[in-house]
């Protein structure tokens, strides 16, 4: 592994760890959901510019929010009050308490369509910076994801670039065990898009997706293979962490692991 994939690495880990930090201190909050989306979100911070971000899955806005703070967008007031009565990080996004959020979201399947009116709105400003939206597996269920898509089958939108958080869970089980969503890969590509399915939790991967998508002339998606819980091994694949409140015990169990995963 080359040193500066050891220290994105890193970061990624000490972004889990103010993650589980905050969301101790909380009491309450979505660890497993917020964990499989750290390495895309640290991608976009780190390498993109101008850019808007539609966390569709909004309930995994904790993993958002411990990326702003490591990248100092977010002060430590509201971030160590994360879903406390007058702070501004609330349990999912509201695009009124912070710059860089950019829409407000939770009801599941909102998200791409607001994510395509902002797409719509760069190309017509001609304006820099894609819109990325971020879905969750368990999301493509709504019904309003699949009329996004035969919008954009008619109307290839050169800044949108969608990913799926395909972490194979909805709420606290697995999809295939409460409604079997098979052969996602083959329902977008009847959709017409091209479909890019990557380790949603290699860096490279992400990095190498992202720029075949800006270069594909053609409605594309990532399909990033995650896992519920990334980091934390009692978490990882856990239905139970959904949601669950993170202990003392749990806290400090999970807080070792993290920081001897370090290199």
């Amino acid at each position: 592994m080359s040193k500066k994939l050891v220290t994105h690495t890193n970061n990624c880990l000490t972004i889990r760890s103010l993650l589980i930090r905050s969301l101790y201190k909380a009491g309450s909050g979505h660890p497993g959901s917020s964990l499989s989306l750290i390495e895309m979100l640290y991608h976009i911070y780190r390498f993109e510019k101008n850019f808007k971000l539609i966390l569709s899955k909004g309930h995994g806005v904790p993993g958002q929010y411990a990326v702003m703070k490591f990248f100092n967008q977010i002060d430590d007031k509201n971030f160590y009050n994360l879903r406390k009565i007058n702070s501004k990080a609330q349990g999912h996004p509201d695009r009124r308490n912070f710059k860089k959020i950019d829409a407000s979201t939770g009801a599941l399947g909102q998200g791409l369509s607001i994510a395509i009116g902002y797409a719509i709105a760069q190309e017509y400003q001609k304006k820099d910076g894609y819109v990325y939206c971020i879905l969750g597996d368990g999301e493509l269920q709504e019904g309003q994801i699949w009329e996004s898509l035969m919008f954009l089958n008619s109307k290839y939108l050169k800044k949108l670039i969608i990913i799926v958080d395909h972490n194979k869970f909805q709420n606290e089980d697995l999809i295939s065990k409460t409604l079997p969503m098979p052969m996602i890969e083959k329902k977008w590509q009847s959709f017409g898009f091209k479909v890019f399915k990557i380790d949603g939790h290699n860096l490279n991967s992400l990095d190498q997706a992202i720029k075949k998508v800006k270069n594909t002339k053609k409605p594309s998606v990532i399909i990033a293979d995650t896992i519920k819980g990334k980091g934390i091994s009692f978490m990882e694949n856990s239905g139970h962490w959904h949601s669950a409140k993170i202990t003392d015990e749990f806290y400090i169990k999970a807080m070792k692991e993290l920081n001897d995963k370090k290199k």
